[in-house]
Formats: structure tokens, sequence, C-alpha cells
């Protein structure tokens, strides 16, 4: 053994510190390189999002723009009407009403899927002939679970009232 050489306290203090430094980083660094390809989370933003998009500008939209939905195909579709007689009375473009909204967005029944269209933060309701028919769909997302949502800004075309139309948010929450 070498007479010159001295390990002190110090050098093992520092040693040891950066070696659970470096330990440290690596057990809190590598679950987040892994989280995206374990959680799936990803895949749920993407289903609501083609959701939204599909219902606002396909499936209820009238014939004007993308974002004006038809008055009579939208109160069919929240009212339960079967397909075939909401086409014979308007270019509905749905194929399932809202009872069967995985049907209608082409979703495995796995997921959970909530549509609800509101104004001013409330439900919104259509008006069926004196009866409110509420644009809501599928059931309460959970509270304990990663929910995903998508919105888009809509007016309705009413042809009954011509005044200014209002703005509505049509939204997709998908568990």
């Amino acid at each position: 053994m070498s007479a010159d050489r001295g390990q002190t306290v110090l050098d093992f203090v520092v040693g040891m510190s950066v070696f659970l430094v470096a330990v440290g980083f690596t057990f809190a660094f590598v679950p987040s390189l892994l989280e995206p390809y374990a959680v799936g989370e990803g895949a749920t933003v993407i289903v609501a999002e083609r959701g939204a998009a599909r219902l606002a500008e396909s499936s209820l939209a009238g014939s004007g723009s993308a974002a004006t939905l038809s008055h009579a195909c939208t109160l069919a579709f929240f009212n339960g009407t079967d397909p075939e007689t909401a086409s014979d009375e308007s270019d509905c473009a749905w194929t399932a009403n809202a009872d069967d909204l995985h049907a209608e967005l082409g979703v495995d029944d796995v997921r959970g899927l909530n549509l609800t269209v509101t104004q001013g933060g409330t439900l919104a309701t259509l008006d069926a002939g004196g009866t409110a028919v509420a644009m809501r769909a599928g059931p309460a997302p959970p509270r304990d679970r990663s929910v995903a949502a998508a919105s888009r800004l809509v007016t309705v075309d009413d042809p009954e009232d011509r005044a200014a139309p209002e703005t509505y948010r049509l939204t997709l929450r998908v568990w």
C-alpha cells in the first residue's frame, strides 16, 4: 500500500452523494419514459376528437356549414327516432340514434361515451311539439377514471325561428 494515498470521509460522502443522485434520477425519470406506452390515454383523446368531429360535421350537420346542426335531425337523434323514419323526413346522416351512440360513432362497447349539448353551462333542450327533449346521451362519466373530452361550438338551424342563431357546445366524453 502506498503511504501517499489518503481516503477521507469527505471523499466518501461526495462519492456516495453523486451515486445516490444518479440512482434517484433514474428511478424518477424512467417511469415517465414508459408511461405513454403503458397507459393508452392517447387513444381516448383520438376517439373523443374523431367522434365530436363526426357528430358536428356530418351526422347531425344540416345542409349549411359543418358547425350548423339540422334541427330535425338533431331532434330525431336525441328523441330516439328510428334512423329510417328520420331519413325519410330530412337528410339525416346518422345511422343510429343517441340510444346507440357506440354504433353511430363506430366505437367498441368497452369504452364509455357521454354526449352532452349545453348552452351557457346548462343542458340544452329542443322543443318537440311542446315537449322538451334533452340533448344528452350515454351515462355520466365516472369520477375515478381518466376521461378525455372533445368539444365543438355549434348552432342549431331552426326553420321555425329565424332569429339570430344561438351558440351551443357539443361535448363528447370518452373513458
